[in-house]
C-alpha cells in the first residue's frame, strides 16, 4: 500500500510535460552574432539597394532578436521589388511574433494572393493565418502532446533491501517488492480552452484537461494513469492600483489509476493569484482544497483508509536575470487529514529552485533557442502518529531530495525533443519507506 502512495507522489513531483505558445521569444545574442550583425548592418548602409544584402541583414537581425530592424530591411526590399511573396511571409511572421496580428494578417493575405506562390510558402502562410484566427477568436483551443521512453533504476520505488519493519519487528519482503529497475513508455498532454468575455478586466474562462500515463515493460504495478480537469474565470484585479495581478478561482476534479485499477477520485476548489512584481520578477501562488475518495479493489483491498481531505498551498517566483538566464524558486505546504486513520495524516513542507539557460541552436540552424534547465526540490514529511502495523514505537518522518536536468531541442515552432535525467532520493525514520530512483527520459512533444 505504501509503495502505491509513493508512486503517485513521485508522479506528482515529476509533473506533466506541458507546453508554451507557438511564437518563440528572441534568442540570445552571442559575441560572434553581434559582430556579424554589426558588419552586415554597415554593409547594408553602404549598399541600401542590394536585395541579397538586405535579406542577409534581416535574417541576422531576426536571429539576434532585433525584429524591428529586420522588419525595416524587409520592407525596404518590397519598395525595390513588390513581387516577393517570401519577403511578405517573413514580414508577417515578424509582426506575428510581436503580437501585431492584424498587420501580420495583411501581409499573409498578400502572400496568398501572389501569382508566384510556391507550395512551401503557401503551407507556412496558411499555418500562421490559422493561428491568428485561433488567437483572435473569443473561443480558443490550445494544447500539447508528449510521448517518450523512460528508464528508472527503481520503477516500483521499493526499499533497497528486503529488511523492513512489521509490528515493530524485523521482517523480510519478497523479491518483487524490493526496488526493481525497468524501462517504460510515457505519455502526457493537455488540452486548454479559453473563452474571452470581452470585458475591460481582460476576463476569460479557462478550462484545462491534463492527462498522464506510463506503461512499464515489466513492473506493471508501477503503471499509473492520471486525468485532471480544472475550470474557472481569470480576471485582472486591482486595476488602476497595480499593473498586472490576475486572480483565478477554479473548480477541479480528477482520477488516478494504479496497475490499471482505481486508486482515487478527487474533487475540490482553489484560487490562483499571479502578479508581475517588477519588470523581471513574477509570482504565482496557488491555494487548493480537495476531497480524495479511495475505493477498495482487488489490488488495494484496504485502500479506503486514505479517504480524506487535502489542503495545499504553493508559491513560485521566477526572475529573468538576463535575456538567456531565468531563475526560479518555489515553496509549498500540504496537510492531509484522513477520515478514520490518523497514522496516515501528514503535513508536508517543501522548497526548491533552479534555473533555465537558453543558447543558440548549435546544430540545426532553426533560429530557435535550445534550453537547459536545472531544478532541485526538497520535501519534509511528518506523520501524526506511528502506524502500529509497521512500528508502534516510531513516528514516520521522511525527506525527499529531487534533482532534474532537462535539455529541450526545438525542431520547429511546434515540435521539441526533450531529454531529462533525474534523481529522487528518500530517507526515512522507518526503512520501509526509503528508496532511491535514478531516471532517464527522452521524448518528443508537439504543440497545437
Amino acid at each position: 500500500m505504501y509503495r502505491v502512495k509513493q508512486l503517485v507522489c513521485a508522479i506528482a513531483v515529476w509533473g506533466l510535460l506541458v507546453g508554451s505558445a507557438l511564437a518563440q521569444g528572441p534568442v540570445d545574442t552571442t559575441a560572434e552574432q553581434q559582430r556579424e550583425y554589426d558588419a552586415t548592418f554597415q554593409e547594408m548602409l553602404n549598399n541600401p539597394a542590394i536585395l541579397d544584402i538586405l535579406f542577409k541583414f534581416a535574417t541576422i537581425a531576426t536571429k539576434t532578436g532585433d525584429y524591428e530592424g529586420a522588419i525595416s530591411a524587409l520592407e525596404r526590399m518590397l519598395l525595390i521589388n513588390p513581387d516577393l511573396p517570401r519577403v511578405r511571409l517573413e514580414l508577417g511572421v515578424l509582426y506575428y511574433r510581436l503580437g501585431s496580428y492584424e498587420v501580420a494578417r495583411t501581409y499573409f493575405e498578400a502572400v496568398l494572393a501572389s501569382a508566384s506562390l510556391t507550395p512551401e510558402v503557401r503551407a507556412r502562410t496558411e499555418q500562421f493565418m490559422a493561428e491568428i484566427e485561433k488567437r483572435q477568436s473569443r473561443s480558443r483551443f490550445a494544447g500539447e502532446a508528449f510521448g517518450g521512453v523512460r528508464y528508472q533504476s527503481n520503477a516500483n520505488l521499493g526499499p533497497p533491501t528486503s529488511s523492513v519493519r512489521l509490528f515493530g519487528q524485523t521482517a523480510n519482503l519478497n523479491a518483487s517488492s524490493v526496488g526493481t529497475p525497468d524501462w517504460g513508455l510515457v505519455s502526457s498532454g493537455f488540452l486548454r480552452h479559453t473563452y474571452d468575455f470581452g470585458n475591460q478586466d481582460l476576463g476569460v474562462l479557462e478550462t484545462q484537461l491534463t492527462g498522464y500515463a506510463n506503461r512499464q515493460f515489466h513492473v506493471s504495478q508501477a503503471n499509473v494513469s492520471i486525468l485532471d480537469l480544472t475550470s474557472g474565470p481569470r480576471f485582472r484585479a486591482f486595476a488602476g492600483y497595480f499593473e498586472d495581478i490576475s486572480i483565478k478561482p477554479f473548480l477541479t476534479a480528477g482520477y488516478i489509476w494504479v496497475n490499471d485499477t482505481s486508486y482515487y477520485g478527487a474533487w475540490g476548489s482553489g484560487v490562483e493569484v499571479g502578479a508581475l512584481l517588477t519588470e523581471r520578477l513574477r509570482n504565482t501562488t496557488l491555494f487548493l482544497g480537495r476531497r480524495q475518495a479511495h475505493p477498495n479493489t482487488w489490488f488495494l483491498p484496504t485502500n479506503d483508509q486514505f479517504n480524506g481531505w487535502e489542503y495545499s498551498a504553493n508559491t513560485t517566483f521566477s526572475y529573468q536575470l538576463t535575456e538567456i538566464v531565468q531563475l526560479f524558486t518555489n515553496g509549498n505546504v500540504q496537510r492531509y487529514l484522513t477520515d478514520s486513520t490518523p497514522w496516515q495524516n501528514y503535513q508536508l513542507l517543501g522548497a526548491g529552485g533552479g534555473m533555465q539557460f537558453r543558447f543558440t541552436d548549435p546544430a540545426f540552424k532553426t533560429g530557435l533557442p535550445w534550453s537547459v534547465g536545472l531544478s532541485v526540490n526538497v520535501q519534509w514529511w511528518t506523520y501524526d502518529q506511528p502506524d502500529a502495523i509497521v512500528d508502534p514505537t516510531v513516528n514516520r518522518l521522511q525527506t525527499d531530495v529531487i534533482v532534474n536536468v532537462t535539455l529541450a531541442i526545438p525542431f520547429d515552432e511546434r515540435t521539441t525533443l526533450t531529454t531529462s535525467v533525474g534523481r529522487f532520493a528518500r530517507t526515512a525514520s522507518i526503512p520501509n519507506y526509503e528508496f532511491t530512483n535514478n531516471s532517464f527520459l527522452m521524448g518528443v512533444s508537439w504543440r497545437f
